[in-house]
């Protein structure tokens, strides 16, 4: 069965900010074709910036007790993208 993302219900996060909106469907597109996910700074999961939900136990990008280099980065363009607006 094909996915179809484009039907998924919008979150609250989303109608409220439109950045947070563009910046996640494009994100999902780029994931779809090939971008690492950890790269990403919005969280496919949660629909929202990284920042917001990178130590909830359920994330993939969740790292007990280490520091992923690249978590930390992508939280930090996150929390920036986030102010830009």
């Amino acid at each position: 069965m094909r996915r179809r993302a484009h039907l998924r219900l919008v979150t609250s996060f989303e109608a409220e900010d439109t950045t947070l909106a563009a910046v996640l469907t494009a994100e999902d597109l780029a994931v779809d074709l090939g971008l690492d996910p950890k790269a990403r700074i919005t969280c496919g999961r949660h629909r929202c910036w990284s920042h917001h939900c990178v130590g909830w136990p359920d994330h993939v990008r969740f790292r007990a007790g280490t520091s992923d280099p690249q978590v930390e980065m992508a939280c930090r363009t996150s929390f920036a993208a986030s102010r830009a607006q």
